[in-house]
């Protein structure tokens, strides 16, 4: 299910009105940026989205999220209606367990391949 205008307003108050990357004041500037990106599978939901600048959003490019910004999305969606899409659980998991790169990746599409 697509991002709300809702989604948006709530995300934008779970952020502090912040960039979820640079923590500088986004405005009404925000993009949507996918945590596991639509390249590779990653849905346009709530559950895999954050607000950031449109510089921050190119720079991160197709890359997944680091070890801190799972941690950092994890705790703004702890309780939240917005929720966490399941492949990012998996992606947390492989990262706590120490996974490389090309694990993670893994991670992610097996995840995605039992969504399916």
């Amino acid at each position: 299910m697509p991002v709300t205008p809702d989604d948006t307003r709530l995300m934008d108050v779970q952020q502090g009105g912040r960039c979820f990357y640079c923590d500088g004041p986004v405005g009404a500037k925000a993009t949507f940026d996918h945590l596991i990106p639509q390249a590779y599978g990653g849905i346009d939901a709530p559950a895999n989205v954050v607000l950031a600048h449109r510089r921050c959003n190119q720079r991160k490019g197709d890359r997944l999220p680091t070890a801190g910004e799972l941690d950092r999305f994890f705790s703004l969606r702890r309780g939240s209606r917005l929720g966490v899409w399941p492949p990012l659980h998996a992606l947390r998991e492989a990262v706590l367990r120490g996974a490389g790169e090309d694990a993670a990746w893994i991670a992610v599409a097996e995840a995605i391949a039992r969504l399916r």
